[in-house]
């Protein structure tokens, strides 16, 4: 019995947006015409991420988010566009790419916006918008890529000019959501699917058959390569209904029903109208020329009649088991029928998927098998897949546990020191030593504690401190427990040792970790760092301890170089996801950089004050009453030197007019002297 696997997964149609379960695959689908290019939708945090894979090298070739505003996504539909020049490209470029076909991704959204993505320019390039009122669920294009066709829970379908970004015609098809959409290789029908199909014609825009038995909501539709019959498949439905579409058959019941063990998720029909169904469960099933052998001929008609629903189990059933012999079920994610005749498979983890041609018949058309089991190494979520050389090395360093050579560390190993005074050849330290000896513990511990403290004027212990000093025990290792972890292989052990993330600790436990250790170490720690990516944090600073202290004996190692290439190539790939934030991470450096040089420079001077600080106003204030003052001091000066001079012509008048009123007197004194 093959363990049925827990999680499920919608492969054919997107889930509700809005509801979300724990799915780690919304949406997975091969591109038609070969399976050239595979694309799978994953939820995030608040968006959907579209990555798109080369099938025949493995590598992303498109990586793709919504953005804000947009929407989330409800549908993904593959197609081709023939491209006209695209806006944004050089003359050059527009005119080497006039007629060539490139493939497209047509992403529906919530607010009824279509958006066409191109693989070849890695953006959208055309946006079609303005006639769904509701949700977008299936879209489907034109052989030429001109057109294109959608339909909603408005339950209308719309024709596209893609090029032009306009809607050319549309109608009202159902009452109800319209589920998928499909044309036929001829591009003279259209069917439509909910709860119930309608083929319709496309001149006439009028319903040719219907077609009811479907017990939920149809998730995939697909035409066979004659536009004979077409396949269905449904929510919770291990069936697949296979339907008559000709225009001469007039009836509208289904042929027969193809039958799964498990929910079928995704169908393709080949082009000598072989079936392939991928299941829930991860397993797939084939059904050779199922329309045959459903016997619809005209002379079986009155048969069919009477026995209208057959059921048939698959012809040949595929799955793929672990190489590790304890049959676990590797999951398939998707299938298509390539047109050398086989079939591609994607299987394993949906960060890297792995995928893988199939022959599944001989050179006669024959079924090679009728249970077709596959066994491959198990796919694992680490960004880069272990070599069998880094298996092999792995295996070869974990060794049974051998209870002869395990050395028993007990308590006494780990005991503190006995303290003891030190014996010197002087009398009175002997003296000294049996004073200590008399006293109690307690005088004992206090005396320690005051000679530990005691230091001299120059921060120097004293002697005395220094000759009493008894060694303390460091806890700052975790040699013994890890190298005990890694004797035995215990698994718990280890990861103890682990949980501790102080640097001190790890580089002082690296540092004495013998040599011997050294390589099984490193290599359980780069595995659990590949097993578990979101631990990175903790586990690289032991990684990086036993790089940076162990380099002299790793650089011996002959075969370092394949023990480490898978951490190398790990790293090189967690790099190249995040190159975005590398760069941005430079930028803010960058900055920070600049406010910290602005902030030294502020720093170093202290006054960041003016030394003059210049006013307008006031200034011409001051001016004004600086000229009046010295306008009235100028007026002082003049009036006083004015009266200074008056007082001096004054006087001199004065000091003349006395002189001549004295010679004037004397001369009268003579003449009376003479009389």
């Amino acid at each position: 019995m093959v363990k049925k696997s827990s999680a499920k997964t919608s492969f054919g149609t997107l889930q509700n947006p809005d509801h979300v379960p724990n799915a780690v695959i919304i949406h997975s689908s091969f591109s038609p015409e070969g399976g050239l290019n595979y694309c799978i939708v994953t939820p995030g945090a608040d968006h959907y991420r579209l990555r798109v894979f080369d099938t025949t090298t493995g590598n992303i070739k498109n990586d793709y988010e919504e953005k804000e505003g947009d929407g989330k996504w409800t549908s993904v539909s593959w197609g081709a566009v023939t491209e006209s020049g695209v806006n944004g490209a050089s003359k050059k470029k527009r005119r080497s790419s006039l007629g060539a076909s490139s493939p497209v991704l047509a992403l529906g959204h919530t607010n009824g916006h279509i958006s066409i993505y191109s693989l070849v320019h890695g953006r959208v390039i055309h946006q079609l918008s303005g006639s769904h009122t509701g949700r977008v669920n299936d879209f489907c294009f034109s052989k030429n890529g001109t057109r294109g066709f959608s339909a909603g829970e408005d339950g209308l379908i719309c024709e596209w000019d893609i090029a032009q970004g306009v809607e050319m015609s549309k109608f009202q098809a159902e009452t109800k959501s319209i589920k998928k959409i499909r044309l036929n290789h001829e591009e003279d029908m259209i069917l439509t699917a909910g709860h119930s199909m309608k083929l319709w014609d496309m001149e006439s825009r009028e319903v040719i058959k219907n077609f009811t038995g479907h017990a939920s909501a149809i998730t995939n539709v697909v035409f066979s390569a004659n536009d004979k019959f077409l396949a269905s498949t449904a929510e919770q439905d291990r069936f697949i209904n296979l339907w008559d579409c000709t225009r001469e058959n007039q009836q509208e019941g289904n042929i027969t029903a193809l039958t799964l063990d498990n929910t079928v998720s995704h169908i393709d029909i080949s082009a000598g109208n072989a079936v392939l169904a991928i299941s829930e469960e991860g397993t797939a099933g084939l059904w050779q020329n199922a329309q045959s052998a459903s016997g619809t001929s005209s002379s079986s008609a009155k048969a069919s009649k009477k026995k209208r629903y057959t059921t048939r189990a698959c012809d040949c059933l595929v799955k793929v088991e672990s190489s590790r012999g304890d049959n676990v079920l590797i999951p398939l994610l998707a299938g298509s029928f390539t047109p050398q005749g086989s079939m591609i498979l994607a299987r394993g983890s949906t960060i890297k998927p792995v995928f893988e041609k199939v022959e599944f018949q001989n050179e006669d058309g024959s079924l090679k098998e009728k249970e077709m089991i596959m066994t491959r190494a198990p796919v694992t979520g680490f960004l880069m897949d272990e070599s069998a050389q880094a298996a092999s090395n792995l295996k070869a360093t974990k060794k049974a546990y051998d209870e002869t050579a395990v050395t028993v560390v007990g308590a006494a190993d780990f005991a503190m020191a006995a303290p003891s005074m030190e014996v010197d050849s002087d009398n009175s330290d002997n003296e000294e030593g049996e004073k200590m000896e008399g006293r109690t513990m307690e005088e004992k511990l206090q005396d320690l504690a005051v000679e530990d403290s005691a230091t001299n004027s120059t921060g120097k212990k004293s002697k005395q401190a220094n000759k009493n000093k008894i060694p303390t025990p460091k806890a700052n290792s975790l040699q013994q427990m890890l190298i005990q972890a890694l004797h035995s292989n215990d698994t718990q052990l280890l990861e103890a040792c682990l949980t501790f993330n102080n640097v001190e600790v790890i580089r002082n436990t690296i540092r004495r970790l013998p040599t011997a250790y050294v390589i099984p170490f490193l290599t359980q720690v780069i595995h659990k760092f590949q097993q578990k990516p979101n631990r990175g944090e903790a586990l690289l600073e032991w990684i990086k301890a036993v790089l940076l202290i162990h380099t002299a004996y790793l650089m011996t190692v002959p075969d370092l170089i394949e023990k480490l290439s898978n951490f190398y190539q790990t790293l090189d790939s967690r790099v190249s996801v995040f190159q975005k934030l590398l760069n941005l991470h430079g930028r803010l450096d960058l900055v920070m950089s600049q406010i910290e040089m602005r902030q030294q420079y502020e720093a170093e001077d202290t006054t960041n004050q003016a030394s003059t600080v210049y006013v307008e106003d006031e200034d011409d204030e001051e001016g004004d009453d600086l000229d009046l003052d010295m306008d009235d001091d100028e007026d002082d000066d003049l009036v006083g030197e004015a009266d200074a001079f008056d007082e001096e012509e004054m006087g001199d008048t004065d000091e003349e007019e006395l002189e001549s009123e004295m010679s004037d007197e004397d001369d009268e004194d003579d003449s009376e002297d003479d009389e």
